[in-house]
């Protein structure tokens, strides 16, 4: 099996339901000063980084019918997970912050149950207890 990424005891693999967009945000969180008759200053309060991962689950794949289920029973750990990738690199710590479960599209069999179901999870990097000087590089937008 190719793990393409795992997030704490959940793996995303063609088999058991990849994902198809990962999306990657750095904010710099920055404060304005106003200043009279000056441009304003900005001062640095920190940063936060969130990942989206969009997916979909079809019948017939591994752990298809609970995978959402899954996120949602994670999500409410309200416990961070490491979040990995299938090269080995570490991304850190994160938690989830929102799962979204879209299903059917118009597609269900004959018992009613969705022949696809989309899925979107979006999860907050939580900081790391390492010193800021002493802090390790890790994957993602450097």
């Amino acid at each position: 099996m190719t793990v393409l990424m795992t997030l704490g005891d959940i793996r995303f693999s063609v088999e058991e339901g990849s994902y198809r967009q990962l999306s990657q945000t750095l904010e710099i969180r920055v404060a304005r000063m106003d200043r009279a008759g000056g441009q304003s200053g900005r001062q640095v309060l920190g940063e936060d980084m969130t990942i989206d991962i969009e997916g979909v689950c079809y019948p017939g794949q591994r752990h298809a019918v609970d995978r959402v289920d899954s996120f949602v029973a994670a999500a409410r750990t309200h416990k961070p997970q490491m979040l990995t990738d299938g090269r080995g690199n570490v991304w850190g710590e994160f938690l989830i912050e929102r799962v979204e479960r879209r299903t059917g599209e118009g597609a269900f069999d004959a018992s009613g149950a969705p022949l696809r179901e989309d899925f979107r999870l979006s999860l907050g990097a939580v900081p790391s207890e390492t010193a800021p000087d002493q802090a390790q590089p890790q994957g993602g937008v450097a």
